[in-house]
């Protein structure tokens, strides 16, 4: 894990001995994902010979820097060989305003990073084995080069529902590696739904031996009809998730918790009743077997807050580097507060006059319990229905068919916005041609197919917004919906390459792509795939590992 500089601001890092031998020419021109906003290679000229490995002076090694470049570079598959008395170190100050910038200087003689911040240095190593390629000799080079880069925006994620199909601890990590690789710094972890429970809460120990199973689960061709097999409980322990957030560190990835607050809450009602609306009509909470939006939501109690805040606190416990917490929001059905005495009896006391409001109670108690834990809340784009979300919530846009724009009203109410519209950033949804195979099946209800060439049409900061508004949007997300999603297999091929196209629309302007040149860069991180052992979808639409 990846402790922040103290001292300094910058580093320039030379990892190599300053008597290396060169490489022969090296012809071949790295194929970098995402590309770098600028870089030269010297082609046809000597590069750094890789040989068995990096070496460094002992000295960086016990330099704070230091280590932080050895840990980056080993973290993306860099051999750094052990210490020697071969090589220097020098530092200087660097001053820049983003503190992702990186910059990679590459001579036969030696390797210069260059960072304004330690998360460069996770960047810069993932260019530098990105950049690895064959000399005229056959043997492993890093071409002379020259880069300077840095991303168009600062929140690059990706969102893994464990709910509806579980992902063990090693599929999340697995991906977690292909994020690092490509340059994203967010995961977003669903942890909670209608149909599972998916973290150990100490204080309530029904949410998991209740919440984390049911009674079955919808098959993959017919998403109608029932499997008939009650699940095992599944959940992640906190050591578990202790783990994976330190994993997600080690790669200059920071994780968001999610726990839907006040829809998409059966499993969590199921484990505790008196959380419902229990004086409705046919009251009868459990986990949700079918897919879909479920009518149960939290009654406004403050029984109900104690709960959340509970839970909250806990969570904030064990995601200590997230700036943010996501409190779902989505799809929060108003039947059941429409028809508890309990609740219209509240509204009226509250001056309320639409069951929308309740939610936004939920948002705005949401708000001010986050901020006792200095986190701001982000919320799906639902959360400016009916009412105003409070200044310091991050929207996050799905809605790419409400009119006019959810994000578009976010922005001009002057929130934060990170767009993940299911228009071109849900990867659940097809990518066209597919196996016959049923585990391949796409999720049912979208509408148009998206390949990595669509994801990679997406203009982020279109010219019809404002600069002021251009400036609110901080980011770019993909989501993974599970329903779908029975096992890794079919998560690595809903995602590879598609996750490479979204990185790029986070790190480059639009203008500055080209989708038939992107393509042969894809094509070069094959090898790297299969060394993964990555189930990535070819370009005929088949699995590489069906």
């Amino acid at each position: 894990m990846m402790k922040p500089f103290t001292a300094l601001c910058a580093a320039v890092i030379v990892l190599s001995e300053l008597s290396a031998a060169p490489s022969a020419p090296v012809q071949v021109a790295p194929g970098i994902i995402p590309q770098p906003v600028s870089m030269q290679v010297a082609a046809g000229q000597p590069g750094f010979a890789m040989g068995e490995g990096i070496r460094v002076h002992y000295s960086v090694s016990r330099s704070e820097a230091g280590r932080a470049a050895i840990r980056a570079l080993q973290a993306a598959g860099v051999s750094v060989l052990p210490e020697e008395n071969v090589s220097e170190l020098s530092v200087e100050q660097v001053r820049q305003d983003n503190k992702e910038w990186y910059a990679v200087s590459v001579t036969p003689e030696g390797i210069v990073l260059r960072v304004a911040g330690p998360q460069g240095l996770y960047y810069a190593a993932q260019t530098l084995a990105q950049s690895i390629v064959k000399d005229e000799a056959g043997q492993p080079a890093i071409p002379s080069m020259q880069v300077e880069d840095a991303p168009l925006l600062p929140y690059r994620g990706l969102m893994l529902d464990p709910c509806r199909h579980p992902q063990t601890v090693d599929e999340t990590c697995k991906m977690l590696r292909i994020m690092a690789r490509y340059k994203l710094n967010r995961l977003h972890w669903h942890l909670a739904d209608d149909q599972g429970w998916r973290i150990e809460i100490k204080k309530y120990p029904r949410l998991t031996e209740v919440g984390a199973r049911r009674d079955e689960t919808p098959t993959l061709a017919n998403h109608e009809v029932g499997d008939g097999k009650p699940t095992e409980p599944f959940y992640f322990t906190q050591d578990e998730v202790r783990y994976v957030v330190a994993y997600a560190n080690s790669l200059g990835i920071t994780v968001i918790p999610e726990i839907e607050v006040p829809g998409h809450s059966s499993a969590a009602i199921a484990a505790y009743p008196e959380l419902g609306n229990a004086d409705v009509p046919g009251y009868a909470p459990k986990v949700a077997t079918t897919w879909g939006v479920l009518p149960y939501t939290y009654a406004p109690k403050e029984s109900t807050l104690r709960f959340l805040e509970d839970v909250f606190a806990e969570l904030c416990a064990l995601f200590p580097r997230a700036p943010f917490v996501h409190i779902g929001g989505d799809e929060a059905p108003r039947d059941q507060w429409q028809k508890s005495p309990y609740v219209q009896n509240f509204m009226r006391q509250h001056g309320m006059r639409y069951a929308g409001e309740v939610q936004h109670w939920f948002t705005r108690h949401m708000a001010k319990l986050m901020a006792k834990h200095d986190r701001r809340i982000v919320g799906w784009d639902e959360i400016l229905d009916d009412g105003n979300a409070p200044a310091d919530a991050v929207v996050m846009y799905w809605r790419s068919w409400v009119r006019p724009s959810a994000m578009r009203r976010a922005l001009r109410a002057g929130h934060e916005v990170i767009l993940s519209p299911d228009s071109h950033f849900y990867f659940n949804f097809s990518q066209g041609k597919l196996p016959e195979d049923p585990r391949y099946k796409p999720h049912g209800c979208q509408k148009a197919e998206q390949d990595w060439r669509h994801v990679y049409s997406y203009n982020p900061t279109p010219a019809n917004l404002s600069a002021e508004e251009k400036s609110r949007i901080i980011g770019l997300q993909a989501n993974c919906w599970s329903e779908s999603i029975a096992d890794g297999a079919k998560l690595e091929y809903q995602t590879v390459p598609r996750i490479c196209a979204l990185a790029e629309v986070a790190w480059r302007p639009a203008e500055q792509r080209n989708a038939d040149e992107f393509l042969q860069r894809i094509m070069a991180q094959y090898p790297w795939f299969e060394e993964q052992a990555i189930n990535y979808r070819r370009e005929d639409g088949s699995p590489a590992r069906p």
